[in-house]
């Protein structure tokens, strides 16, 4: 990381420092907002301009409290049980009708899925028969859980 004072990409004037502080943001996700209160976390903060922004660790810290505030899994969670279930994220993805990419970017942190798949995510990863419906090959059973018609 480069050495403070860093440039500021607002005002341009070398003033941006690490401020480690009370964080209190009013988040939006998936149509809701949810208040959010983080005790000492590092924020880069412009002391010409006041512009703020978050380093990777920060923003980091900021999407695992909404995902908790919201109450959806964890991206390792997600891994876990997809991997406790012998699924590829290719497999995962195209049992729940969503592309590879997404499911990627939920495991990996990067997206943070919304509500209605994350409880389409607890209901496939808990309940055998929402995986045989949605077509799901139990692997260590060694044959098909075929899925329900009609």
């Amino acid at each position: 990381m480069k050495p403070f004072p860093q440039k500021c990409p607002n005002c341009r004037k070398a003033a941006v420092a690490m401020v480690v502080e009370e964080y209190r943001a009013d988040v939006e996700h998936d149509g809701r907002s949810y208040p959010l209160t983080i005790p000492d976390l590092p924020v880069l903060t412009c002391s010409a301009c006041g512009n703020r922004a978050l380093d990777r660790d920060s923003s980091d810290r900021v999407s695992k409290a909404l995902r908790t505030a919201v109450g959806l899994l964890m991206p390792e969670e997600i891994r876990s049980n997809r991997m406790n279930l012998l699924l590829t994220q290719k497999l995962l993805a195209d049992h729940l009708g969503i592309a590879e990419s997404t499911l990627s970017r939920w495991e990996t942190g990067a997206q943070i899925q919304q509500r209605a798949f994350d409880k389409l995510l607890r209901l496939y990863f808990d309940v055998p028969e929402a995986r045989r419906h949605l077509g799901y090959f139990d692997v260590s059973a060694s044959k098909p859980m075929m899925p329900m018609v009609g």
